[in-house]
């Protein structure tokens, strides 16, 4: 009793390990990972290499699965695309549970003493991510060693234990489920991979029951992402087609397993290295039938699941934010991302829309601008909610640089709607109430200066989107363009009055208030280049203690 008790705390702290290292590889890279693999290309094979080099360098499986929703959730990436950069990340997984195979845990204090003095006595968020991944490994080869000094040396083949041991052994199948279920579980195919290494280690289980296990580690793996993305269309198709491919390659090596396992005894290696080679061979074998079946299966995909012909749901409800996901940071994050990128397109259509209405008298489309402004209010009412009240768990560094950032430019979205339906769309009702008319060239120098203004947006959307600090420093050298155009405007206006143009008079309150808003438009357009070029203070981020 007391042996199975240290067993389950070994797996425990594996656990805890596993989930240490994924917090450290958040804070070592934050959102750069999510950077490199929404840069991976329409090419499968870049798409590949991308994922074997980004799993590599951060070798979590719950990492890459939630990665893999959230390019595909936000819109940076569609399934295909994501799916053979998921055929290298499976790949490149491997190369973790490589060491676990090593037999390291001799190494675990060393490991445990670097990673602690790292993360406790420095300040730098990097040097602490170092120390936390050093640390996470070092639990997990402890963890390891914990389980193999518990196992007993010798099992009786006559007692319950190793009857049960050797009526599994001749079950590969329900093997295979045990395993899958178990990375369900944790999350993590690291995690159950190296509880077999332990187990194997010591002799406590034999080769042949450990490879069907390794099949199901991989099943469930594929499983946990598609519970993951399941709440949305793109990365359904792209769970679905993983899993696919998953549930193939376990098919067929259940199938060929009795020669595969004369093969592999014939290997002169120790069980547990052979082990995690069987662990890279299958994702190897899994990304060579993959890759040519990636452009195919994508379109079976499509039409397994189609599109709706309709939206979902009322248009003021958010369509991206999922409250469960929010126990994964960088998850959240990249559904607010997206749900603040619809807004931008709304905001930009009220942009659009109210200067059609103000050129052709349309006081239906005047109240329609100002509904969506409604919605715009209902929804930046959503998004706040969701990014500081419903992100249970603390955030720092990256992350927390990431979500100030979002929550500057929704601030600013929300403004500038409040800007075109408290301000411009009172102009235009008030020009149409009055029947008046803009001189032919004050009308074209308005409509150059909106043309102006809609061409920042546009380029803020974008520079949010992608994080582009070149297009940063473009709005801020716009902004001085802008003020000189402004002040240009006015003059031309004034010298028409002094002209006695009729038309002008008329309409001059009007034609002058409508410069002023629309330059008060760039002035919170700008104020995002200013939110990506400037990296928060660290008096503006919310300071907690560290509960990783």
């Amino acid at each position: 009793m007391v042996a199975l008790l240290i067993i389950a705390g070994g797996v425990a702290l594996l656990l805890f390990g596993v989930r240490f290292l994924r917090k450290g590889l958040d804070r070592l890279f934050g959102m750069r990972l999510g950077h490199w693999v929404q840069r991976a290309g329409e090419k499968p094979g870049r798409a590949f290499f991308t994922g074997i080099g980004v799993s590599a360098i951060a070798p979590s499986s719950t990492t890459m699965s939630l990665l893999a929703v959230q390019a595909v959730q936000a819109g940076q990436m569609n399934a295909q695309q994501m799916l053979a950069v998921m055929l290298g990340a499976n790949i490149g997984l491997t190369i973790m549970v490589q060491f676990v195979a090593l037999d390291l845990d001799q190494f675990a204090p060393i490991l445990i003493l670097i990673g602690v003095f790292l993360f406790q006595y420095f300040t730098r968020n990097r040097i602490r991510g170092v120390g936390q991944v050093l640390l996470s490994l070092g639990i997990i080869f402890l963890a390891l060693g914990v389980i193999k000094s518990a196992v007993p040396s010798e099992i009786d083949p006559e007692g319950d234990l190793g009857r049960l041991i050797a009526i599994a052994e001749n079950y590969p199948v329900a093997i295979m489920l045990l395993a899958a279920v178990l990375t369900i579980v944790t999350h993590s195919s690291t995690a159950a991979i190296g509880l077999l290494i332990g187990l194997l280690s010591v002799g406590a289980v034999g080769f042949e029951m450990t490879v069907p296990a390794v099949f199901g580690a991989n099943v469930g793996l594929a499983l946990t992402t598609m519970i993951f993305g399941w709440a949305q269309l793109e990365s359904r198709r792209l769970a679905m087609g993983n899993l696919a491919l998953k549930l193939l390659g376990a098919l067929i090596g259940l199938a060929i397993l009795p020669l595969l396992l004369v093969w592999l005894n014939e290997i002169p290696i120790s069980p547990t290295i052979k082990l995690a080679c069987v662990h890279t061979g299958f994702n190897i074998a899994i990304a060579i039938i993959g890759l040519p079946l990636v452009a195919p299966m994508s379109r079976i995909l499509d039409k397994l699941i189609p599109t709706p012909k309709h939206g979902r749901g009322n248009r003021d409800e958010p369509r991206y934010l999922d409250p469960q996901s929010t126990h994964d940071v960088r998850l959240a994050m990249g559904q607010s991302a997206r749900e603040i990128m619809r807004v931008a397109e709304i905001v930009r259509s009220m942009f659009d829309d109210i200067w059609k209405a103000m050129k052709e008298n349309d006081e239906e489309l005047v109240a329609e601008v100002g509904r969506r402004d409604d919605q715009v209010d209902k929804l930046d009412a959503a998004i706040k909610k969701f990014l500081t009240r419903s992100i249970k768990e603390d955030i720092e560094g990256d992350d927390a640089d990431e979500q100030l950032r979002q929550l500057r430019y929704l601030s600013e979205l929300e403004t500038i709607g409040d800007i075109i339906d408290k301000n411009i769309v009172e102009l235009v009702k008030k020009k149409i109430r009055l029947g008046a008319y803009f001189s032919k060239s004050g009308m074209a120098e308005l409509d150059e200066f909106h043309k102006k203004i809609g061409e920042n947006l546009l380029i803020s959307e974008t520079a949010f989107a992608q994080r582009d600090t070149k297009l940063a420093e473009q709005l801020l050298r716009h902004k001085e363009t802008v003020s000189s155009m402004e002040q240009e405007l006015r003059d031309k206006h004034f010298a028409r009055l002094n002209q006695g143009l009729q038309e002008s008079h008329e309409t001059s309150a009007i034609h002058l208030d409508l410069l002023t808003h629309l330059k008060r438009i760039n002035s919170c357009v700008t104020h995002v280049a200013y939110a990506i070029l400037r990296r928060p203070k660290k008096s503006e981020r919310e300071r907690t203690p560290d509960t990783d």
